[in-house]
């Protein structure tokens, strides 16, 4: 009776034991949701039965512990099957966590024009932001990094203007380093304008104390765990508000496909990185500056099962594969300015899953704040066939330049590609490729250099009775060397900007005010008020006509 007695003590003792180490440094979820809840109880029961069993000999202590540890362990997963793609009505669910709209070619130009949501291109991509930041630690190197997984794009409103900004914490290069400065926090975080290249570090007042990297209480995890126990928590991330004061973003998340699959956001945990106070809301009641409630990872695999499901798992895997598609194998984020102020896209291409497949079919766009979904018809090159066009240029291959995954945008309402051309060390030119072909190709030191460039590609293709045709007095004229580009206006349309490459010869480069210029040009089909000169004669200089 003694050994009994003896043995269920040393058993709860061992589970207290073991449970209080789970609980403080896994910080698990209790949920049923939770496959990790699951195995803890397996654990705990094998334990259990392995005490018990001792009293009785080794094999009767290593039986029952197996018993205990391997029911609870089958139980997860004949549990878990409910959660399969192939069990009945499930691929139906998986396929309906998304919901996509489906717009056209069209609309993208008009949904994104630079009247309304135009977007916001970075000029440097997350790489040379990075190295920018590390610049700017100061004195702070030795006890602090900067969180590259962290690295935030975002926007922020200040007087009125959409700043494109990455955010990046800093945290502790170490244990060690917390504990003597857990008290303080640390110094903030570094700033860089994606657009500008201007970088800051900007040191929070009462220091930043729950971290990733701190330690005891104020564990980012360990704090949120703190009030939401129960709650199956995604990944975290790192924002400010417009007043710069930083926050951590934690999605709460619920299994809609039987116990453990189909995860789908329901509301965040924010949380203050000065205080630790720890706000749970609501899906749809996060704060206005707060763009990111949704984890990327959970998009991509609801975007790819709203792609390739419809028409069932079979279908998809050993069928006619009949309306399957997926996103690309990348990705990137975009910020939308003006009506759609702040809000940060995640975008893709799409296309079928065949390997040898260089075609798009559409685009798709998700707000990373409300999911909601959008579906361009956009029948083109992919996103990976357009970084070959960019590299395979001469100039790009003597620098042995590479280039950013591209960011689908439009110029003069043509869907294009936007990327970043870089070395090592620094972004060195940027590229326009058109989606629809890959054959206009524009180049330029500067992204306005190279957004002319690709407009009057896209114009020349016009014949000459498509273009329009006009004699003018030139009113005021402003050279952009940096661009490449001469503006000018005339005495008789002041409201109408003429945008003119300098490469188009002398006529242009030796345009001056009261000249009269004979030009061919185009409207702008996305800027109310531009046109775009396709060819310029300098009649003041005696030229005449080409054509």
């Amino acid at each position: 009776m003694r050994k009994k007695i003896a043995a269920l003590v040393t058993a709860g003792v061992l589970v207290l034991a073991l449970w209080l180490f789970i609980d403080y440094f896994m910080l698990p979820a209790y949920s049923f949701q939770s496959s990790g809840t699951w195995m803890m109880l397996a654990f705990l029961l094998g334990l259990v039965g392995l005490v018990l069993g001792l009293p009785k000999g080794p094999r009767q202590a290593i039986g029952l512990g197996f018993l205990g540890f391997g029911g609870m362990t089958l139980l997860c997963i004949l549990v878990g099957m409910g959660s399969a793609l192939i069990w009945p009505g499930n691929a139906a669910r998986f396929y309906e966590l998304m919901k996509v709209e489906e717009r056209g070619e069209g609309d993208f130009a008009k949904d994104f024009s630079t009247e309304s949501n135009a977007l916001l291109l970075p000029v440097i991509d997350k790489d040379i932001s990075y190295k920018i930041a590390q610049g700017k630690m100061g004195p702070y190197g030795a006890q602090y990094q900067v969180l590259y997984d962290n690295f935030t794009q975002q926007t922020v409103r200040r007087g009125g203007k959409d700043y494109l900004v990455r955010v990046g914490p800093l945290d502790y290069n170490g244990p060690l380093v917390a504990l003597n400065r857990g008290a303080r926090g640390t110094a903030g975080y570094v700033e860089v304008d994606v657009i500008t290249e201007a970088a800051r570090l900007v040191e929070v007042e009462g220091g930043m104390k729950y971290t990733p990297g701190a330690v005891f209480s104020r564990d980012l995890m360990r704090r949120a765990r703190s009030v939401a126990k129960t709650s199956l928590l995604g990944p975290y991330s790192f924002e400010i508000d417009d007043s710069g004061h930083p926050y951590w973003i934690i999605p709460i998340l619920e299994n809609k496909v039987g116990l453990f699959g189909g995860a789908e956001p329901r509301g965040i945990l924010l949380i203050d990185a000065v205080s630790g106070k720890v706000e749970k809301l609501a899906r749809g009641n996060e704060p206005a500056w707060l763009e990111r409630a949704m984890p990327t990872d959970i998009v991509k695999k609801q975007a790819n099962s709203r792609l390739s499901l419809k028409n069932g798992w079979i279908n998809r895997d050993w069928g006619e594969k009949r309306d399957v598609f997926q996103i690309s194998d990348g990705y990137n984020y975009v910020a939308s300015s003006g009506a759609d102020s702040g809000k940060i896209w995640f975008v893709s291409g799409v296309t079928s899953p065949a390997e040898t497949d260089q075609t798009t079919v559409g685009l798709l766009m998700v707000d990373m704040r409300t999911k909601e979904a959008r579906r361009y018809a956009m029948s083109g090159i992919t996103e990976m066939r357009a970084m070959q066009i960019a590299q395979s240029d001469e100039r790009v291959r003597a620098q042995t330049l590479s280039a950013t995954w591209p960011i689908v945008t439009q110029v003069d309402g043509l869907p294009t590609y936007f990327m970043i051309l870089k070395n090592e060390v620094q972004r060195q030119r940027f590229v326009f490729v058109d989606v629809e072909s890959g054959n206009k190709v524009a180049m330029g030191e500067s992204i306005e250099q190279a957004k002319v460039q690709f407009a009057g590609l896209s114009g020349r293709s016009l014949s000459a009775d498509k273009l329009n045709l006009a004699r003018i007095s030139v009113l005021r004229v402003r050279e952009n060397l940096k661009d490449g580009t001469l503006l000018f206006i005339s005495k008789a349309e002041p409201s109408i900007l003429y945008i003119a490459p300098l490469e188009l010869g002398n006529g242009v480069r030796f345009l001056s005010p009261g000249d009269e210029a004979g030009l061919r040009y185009r409207d702008s089909a996305s800027s109310q008020g531009q046109r775009f000169v396709q060819e310029l004669w300098n009649i003041s200089l005696g030229e005449t006509d080409p054509r």
